[in-house]
């Protein structure tokens, strides 16, 4: 499944996927930085395309194979929280299902990144995975609660 590409970017740059991961993703430009290769590999992760995934995980730490074709998750919103350095910590919105119900969730991580010959992921440091509920206070870190905050994602 490929994203239209004049829609906007799933990584949330405000860009059209075009002008932003699209380049990265499917013509070949390397990001330049880790924070850029975070919002490509979100949006491979979006539109469910393994390939880059695979090319840009660290030969150290990469998986022989993913299947994304049989994976429910709608990935909905991506939130940068801080880039420094070689790492990067986001908030990912998603929305799974679970026993036959649609359930919203987030996923909090700090991705750690290499540089070799190109900027490559690493791994994963799990923050935190939960469910979302409207009166929690939204992992965005906005102060807000989550249904005055990010809940226009769903």
């Amino acid at each position: 499944m490929y994203h239209n590409v004049q829609q906007s970017c799933p990584c949330g740059s405000g860009k059209t996927f075009t002008e932003c991961c699209d380049k990265y993703i499917s013509h070949g430009e390397l990001p330049a930085t880790p924070e850029q290769l975070m919002r490509s590999r979100y949006s491979a992760y979006a539109i469910k395309y393994e390939d880059y995934l695979l090319k840009s995980w660290h030969p150290s730490t990469r998986p022989d194979s993913l299947d994304l074709t049989t994976d429910t998750t709608q990935w909905k919103k991506l939130k940068i929280i801080s880039s420094k350095d070689n790492t990067v910590h986001f908030v990912a919105f998603f929305r799974d299902v679970i026993n036959g119900k649609e359930c919203d969730f987030y996923l909090s991580e700090n991705s750690e990144f290499i540089q070799d010959d190109k900027w490559y992921y690493l791994k994963g440091n799990e923050l935190k995975t939960s469910e979302l509920t409207k009166n929690m206070s939204c992992p965005c870190q906005s102060g807000k609660k989550f249904k005055r905050c990010c809940t226009s994602a769903f």
